[in-house]
């Protein structure tokens, strides 16, 4: 199966599969979009002659010339009267075989891909190919970012995992930064053969983050904002207008309990029952240790000042006592 047919089934898999699963919004087309893109671009992987010929890295430039003459369909052989030595080479493919003469420039291959060695002609240090190779990968990061800020943005309900992801996107530039530094000073394997390729496979690894990070972003969980102040100012209010009748008919039910004297008694036995199990429950030494570690105490020692719990329940009642003064009238 060719690269054009793997990406077509693949993005027809995605595309029914993503119709199927979400509602067709302008936030998942942006998604849909941008994973389309990302999916040609990890499927279209850089070239690289050495992987696509299947030679080993420090094989000789005259060697590398005759085999690409060969795959152009100009033998090499005695029969075309010394056509590939002749032959002329494209001016991008020809500075390319010329720097590969040197071991430094095969490094470089490695650490920067072929695309690098073959199209920037001003280059001539490591510092010149990786600001190329960085400048191209710059603006593919700036433009995932962009991607995420837009999905996490408010209108997507989504804002509170901005800095989480961008923090992975960020991450991840500093990691390749790292990386493609730290190995500047690896040597290549005795043969040429079974060399990591750095470039070629930070790059894939790079656009696999890229297509999953906005899918995995837009399958957060919505976050609801807060909305303003005012929103608030109704139910409370509908929660106090059923309230004051309930404290008047509280008022009523206890005046009406006074007045009738077998309620009256029995709600006294009420009262006295629970006064003889509060006394009871005070007095246990039991519980006076536990709500003194609790810094709850209550119990009062002689020479000792009144407990803590004591003391919140009185400043508690002389607080409510205001609330209970009868205005002035005029």
């Amino acid at each position: 199966m060719s690269v054009i047919e793997t990406l077509f089934f693949t993005s027809l898999i995605i595309l029914l599969g993503w119709l199927y699963i979400r509602k067709s919004t302008s936030f998942h087309i942006i998604v849909l979009l941008h994973s389309l893109y990302s999916l040609y671009a990890l499927i279209q992987r850089p070239p690289n002659l050495f992987s696509r010929l299947r030679i080993p890295l420090t094989l000789p430039v005259d060697r590398i010339r005759a085999l690409l003459l060969s795959e152009a369909g100009f033998g090499a052989g005695a029969g075309d009267g010394g056509l590939a030595v002749s032959m002329q080479m494209p001016p991008d493919l020809d500075l390319l075989l010329s720097r590969l003469k040197t071991d430094e420039s095969r490094g470089w291959f490695v650490r920067f891909g072929q695309r690098a060695l073959q199209t920037c002609a001003p280059c001539t240090s490591a510092g010149d190919y990786a600001l190329f190779v960085f400048a191209g990968a710059l603006i593919a990061y700036v433009r995932t970012a962009a991607v995420l800020l837009l999905l996490t943005s408010s209108a997507n309900m989504r804002d509170r995992w901005r800095g989480y992801v961008l923090g992975v996107l960020v991450c991840a530039a500093l990691a390749e930064g790292y990386v493609l530094v730290s190995v500047s000073a690896t040597s290549l394997p005795k043969g040429g053969t079974r060399v990591f390729m750095w470039h070629d496979n930070i790059q894939f690894a790079r656009q696999a983050l890229f297509l999953l990070l906005p899918i995995l972003t837009q399958f957060l969980p919505e976050v609801q904002n807060p909305g303003p102040p005012s929103m608030s100012l109704a139910p409370a209010l509908a929660h106090l207008e059923r309230s004051i009748p309930r404290a008047h008919l509280l008022k009523y039910t206890r005046a009406a309990v006074m007045r009738n004297p077998e309620l009256r008694e029995r709600a006294v036995r009420w009262w006295t029952r629970k006064k003889r199990e509060g006394d009871a429950g005070r007095e246990d030494e039991a519980v006076q240790r536990a709500a003194l570690k609790m810094g709850l105490g209550f119990a009062d020692a002689e020479g000792a000042e009144e407990g803590k719990l004591r003391m919140s329940a009185r400043m508690a009642i002389e607080s409510l006592k205001g609330l209970f003064v009868t205005p002035v009238g005029p």
